[in-house]
């Protein structure tokens, strides 16, 4: 314990600094309420936390009164395993020293990638590939997607080093990326370009914030769950008009119709061990560590594609896969003393639907386009598509989040669900 009452008000920007970090890096809200809280309590506090996707409120009670302290405003969220994994390795919430905690929380927020930016671009153009071939597409849309990956990625990069808005900048690099896809595809006549349009997309779709936002409403904390389900879908929509503005330009036509093939699940385990390698690189997921988010992957999308040829509906099926990649990202997670979902949402974000969510956005333009002549198999195609989106995003979530609170011994991971500090 601490020799000394620790001031409320350095309490407190210990408190929030730490909080902010860990919302701010893909933790969700349930966590960040329960890490702050641990800490702020250890300190003798009685703890009141708001959380919102702008920033935190904390009030902290004592016998002599309470004081309230606003946190830094969040000028945006983003997914890095490597600073929630430093977290908690770290033991922030077990050392005495304030002083000192302030410094190791230096440390990790300035403490940068753990791989390059070159790197990164070239892994999520294996990942674009990937997902390209993941979803039926021939060989030479296969190549050109790697190519649209790094382009896509290398856009992603500059336009956030900028200060460029989020959802703005997701709209220009699918922008970008997709012409340069169509422009590749010429030199392959006949052979249709739109999943190499989706794989630009796919690589810039939010998943952990889906994800998340939905685990936020299971978890009680409806407006943030709220607020993140809204900016992830805005984002999507994003996409989806560049994708549509790209495809319009170079005269293509992205259809609503047609479900993607099942590969065989020999073919499905190795494309996704590879989306699963350059997610962890998007992730930052440790080095040391990043095999797993290999395996995970596998486990997760591997598993979906094989109960589907099984004939298992697909939001069952994405669930049970959910359900067994964070379960095997929770049992290593306790090796490496990392949060579960360190290895978990990469292993369960190539399953996200987001090559629905394109074509429900493509249906809704061509709806609003048509007006009152929009035909009823348009209009029902566009609501089948919004539906299995949604209920395959929840599916997701739902199956990361049984297998998050699934009872297990410690030896196999039992206390390594938690995403930032432990309590």
């Amino acid at each position: 314990m601490l020799r000394e009452p620790i001031p409320a008000q350095q309490a407190a920007h210990v408190a929030l600094r730490l909080g902010r970090l860990m919302l701010a890096n893909g933790a969700d809200t349930a966590h960040v309420v329960s890490a702050v809280t641990g800490f702020a309590e250890r300190l003798g506090y009685r703890v009141r936390l708001f959380v919102g996707l702008e920033g935190l409120i904390l009030t902290l009670e004592d016998d002599d009164g309470f004081r309230t302290r606003l946190g830094p405003a969040i000028a945006g969220t983003a997914v890095n395993m490597g600073v929630l994994g430093e977290l908690r390795s770290r033991d922030i919430a077990d050392a005495d020293d304030l002083t000192a905690i302030d410094r190791a929380l230096d440390d990790i927020e300035h403490g940068g990638a753990h791989y390059p930016r070159w790197l990164v671009a070239l892994g999520m153009g294996v990942t674009a590939a990937s997902l390209a071939r993941l979803f039926g597409a021939a060989w030479p849309v296969v190549g050109v997607s790697v190519l649209v990956g790094i382009v896509t990625q290398s856009l992603r990069q500059y336009l956030a080093a900028s200060g460029t808005n989020p959802v703005a900048g997701a709209a220009l690099a699918a922008f970008g990326g997709a012409m340069v896809g169509l422009l590749a595809m010429r030199a392959f006549p006949g052979v249709s370009p739109t999943l190499c349009l989706v794989a630009a997309g796919m690589i810039l779709v939010p998943g952990v914030p889906l994800l998340n936002g939905v685990r936020d409403i299971l978890g009680s904390h409806i407006g943030t769950g709220l607020g993140r389900l809204m900016l992830a879908a805005v984002t999507v929509l994003a996409i989806t008009l560049g994708l549509f503005l790209s495809a319009s330009l170079m005269g293509d036509v992205l259809p609503v119709n047609g479900n993607p093939p099942l590969l065989a699940t020999s073919e499905d385990l190795l494309f996704s061990a590879l989306a699963g390698a350059g997610y962890a690189l998007l992730f930052n997921v440790p080095a040391r560590a990043a095999w797993v988010c290999v395996i995970c992957g596998m486990a997760g999308h591997g598993l979906r594609t094989g109960l589907e040829h099984l004939g298992i509906e697909l939001s069952l099926a994405c669930l049970i896969g959910a359900f067994v990649a964070a379960l095997v990202g929770r049992i290593f997670a306790g090796y490496f003393r990392v949060p579960a979902v360190t290895f978990a949402f990469p292993g369960i974000v190539a399953m996200i639907p987001g090559f629905y969510a394109f074509r429900a956005g493509i249906g809704g333009l061509a709806i609003m386009k048509a007006g009152g002549a929009a035909s009823p198999e348009l209009i029902a195609g566009t609501l089948g598509l919004i539906v299995t989106v949604m209920v395959v995003t929840a599916a997701l979530a739902v199956g990361l989040c049984l297998a998050l609170a699934a009872p297990l011994p410690a030896a196999l991971g039992g206390q390594s669900n938690q995403e930032g500090v432990t309590r």
